[in-house]
């Protein structure tokens, strides 16, 4: 009976010394993951300020957008930055246009063309920095399977020509 005593007893201990070193390694492993978790932090995305803005339209005048050109087949998107009466002109057929102050603001214009019907859902813009900012469209998808031109344009305060603004589109 001491010999399946002692036996035991020397079971154990092997257990518990094999035990004891996968934990050790199992420790190492975990030390390396949070060393590599360490040094390259995750990037979160750029987070901006909002920035106030109101919605140029064309309806109820007789105006409409031209000179909106796409070289390839859908989907595209473009983003205009308007400073100048002059360069607003080049887009806009007809006359009774609202007018805009551009000694004090700049009129964005984005537009695209996509393979199927989406209308503008939302329209937000935010400053990641002083000289870039984030212009994001919200398309939603209509019943009707066509192409499908669309045009949002916001007036917001004078940007400078250093500026920057990055179209992002989402179709949801």
């Amino acid at each position: 009976m001491t010999k399946v005593f002692t036996f035991l007893l020397f079971l154990l201990m092997i257990t518990h010394v094999a035990c004891d070193g996968n934990n050790e390694s199992g420790q190492e492993i975990k030390k390396e993951e949070e060393q590599e978790q360490e040094q390259e932090p995750e990037k979160e995305p750029e987070k901006g300020v909002d920035v106030s803005f109101a919605e140029y339209t064309l309806e109820g005048t007789s105006c409409q957008w031209v000179n909106l050109d796409f070289d390839d087949p859908c989907p595209q998107y473009n983003l205009l930055m308007i400073n100048s009466s002059e360069v607003l002109e080049e887009y806009i057929e007809g006359t009774d246009y609202p007018a805009i102050d551009f000694s004090k603001q700049t009129l964005l214009l984005a537009y695209g063309i996509e393979c199927y019907n989406y209308y503008q859902d939302s329209v937000s813009l935010q400053q990641l920095s002083e000289q870039n900012y984030l212009m994001t469209v919200n398309l939603r998808p209509s019943i009707a399977v066509a192409f499908s031109e669309w045009e949002v344009a916001i007036v917001i305060d004078k940007l400078g020509a250093e500026c920057k603004v990055e179209l992002d589109i989402t179709n949801k």
